[in-house]
């Protein structure tokens, strides 16, 4: 179904890698199937440089890097929206190299607590062809006024347990912004009440058009904007029950039990704002051209 929303899906791609795995027929034939396993999803963005246009992978930092989950890849693969491909190896249209001679490739947010980080791509999106990649340009960028409890949003990701089709396209879900910081709105994390995934790390949530500003005036809509990144769905841990009791877990060597747990998902995601997106850009942006700087 083309339309609107088609715009924002093209600047929406799945970040991964092929992967193999074993499957077993009915008669008991075992095969390898490759398969692109996704761990993330990240946004383009086309920035204006010095001499040409720039184009920019943006996504959480952990799709990059996560040392607590011993995630450390120095090669990923971007599959694009509407990439109809004949093989597997067709999938990854950009392998991205995250290292380079022992130096890491992408940029970090300045501000480490920050879970955003920034790869720049081999892609002109000054001319982009019918039907390819998109990318959301700074004036697509929300600012903080845009940026309130019950702004309703779009969500775009692909989910990690989702098999990439031969023709993908990220999913769209919809919801509203839950919570903003009432010390610091717009420059915060904030929340919102959205299915978040795994694989909707690093996913663009936009801001859709609405008949009521903060105040509850009627406004005349206003257009879709970019309000932030996807970093991570809230999740707390309940005892698992059977038959109304808790299942519990006894470990070999211990005297006591532990509790089995499950994840439960709250259904909030959790957002970095448009703000800090500006700032990782920037700053990305000017450590980038001091690197490629020939030495005097």
């Amino acid at each position: 179904m083309a339309g609107w929303i088609d715009r924002w899906r093209a600047a929406t791609v799945a970040i991964g890698a092929i992967q193999e795995a074993d499957i077993r027929s009915r008669t008991g034939r075992v095969s390898t199937k490759k398969f692109f396993a996704v761990v993330g999803t990240g946004v383009l963005f086309s920035l204006h440089g010095p001499r040409r246009q720039d184009c920019w992978l943006v996504t959480a930092r952990h799709v990059f890097l996560d040392p607590t989950e011993n995630w450390t890849p120095s090669t990923l693969g971007i599959v694009f929206p509407h990439t109809h491909r004949r093989s597997m190896k067709q999938a990854l249209e950009i392998p991205i190299h995250l290292t380079k001679a022992g130096r890491r490739c992408w940029y970090p947010h300045p501000d480490k607590a920050v879970d955003l980080a920034c790869l720049p791509l081999p892609l002109t999106m000054r001319h982009p062809k019918p039907g390819g990649p998109s990318s959301v340009a700074w004036m697509d960028i929300a600012t903080t006024a845009d940026l309130y409890e019950g702004v309703p949003i779009m969500v775009l990701g692909y989910p990690a347990a989702f098999d990439i089709p031969d023709s993908p396209r990220a999913i769209v879900r919809q919801g509203i912004v839950s919570w903003v910081s009432p010390a610091r709105p717009g420059s915060e994390v904030f929340l919102i009440d959205s299915h978040v995934f795994p694989g909707n790390s690093g996913g663009p949530v936009f801001r859709l058009p609405t008949a009521m500003d903060r105040e509850g005036h009627l406004t005349a809509g206003g257009a879709v904007t970019l309000l932030g990144i996807v970093t991570q769905a809230r999740i707390q841990s309940l005892p698992l029950l059977a038959g109304g009791k808790q299942v519990d877990l006894y470990v070999e060597g211990k005297k006591t039990s532990e509790p089995l747990l499950t994840p439960s998902f709250l259904g909030l995601g959790l957002v970095e704002p448009a703000y800090r997106i500006k700032q990782l850009l920037v700053s990305a942006t000017r450590r980038h051209h001091r690197r490629k700087r020939p030495a005097s």
